[in-house]
């Protein structure tokens, strides 16, 4: 068996280095587009922080704040409930009236 002695006599088949730099074009390939994925998931993820930072929390507190009135709001349907009886009331009388006033005759 003869030894190299010198990186000349070193002879690399011309398939093994053509794959070798098949596989190293590929990973490079894929090594590239990774690369650019997480820069695009770290940036969607700092536009996601932002926007919940200034995000209006308040209205979610208003529906406890409208939750907490709620018994003025039952009291005033019931003075409505009460006004629109003795509108009812009325007009039952007005058209009573008429009714009598047709037959008087």
């Amino acid at each position: 068996m003869d030894t190299p002695t010198d990186i000349r006599q070193v002879k690399i088949p011309t398939v093994a280095l053509g794959l070798i730099l098949s596989v190293a074009a590929i990973v490079g390939t894929v090594t590239w587009s990774s690369a650019r994925l997480v820069a695009r998931i770290d940036q969607l993820e700092a536009t996601v922080s932002s926007i919940e930072s200034t995000m209006d929390m308040q209205s979610f507190a208003r529906v406890v704040d409208v939750s907490e009135d709620l018994d003025e709001v039952w009291a005033e349907v019931g003075r409505v409930n009460t006004a629109l009886a003795d509108v009812m009331d009325s007009v039952g009388v007005l058209l009573m009236r008429d009714e009598q006033s047709y037959w008087e005759d």
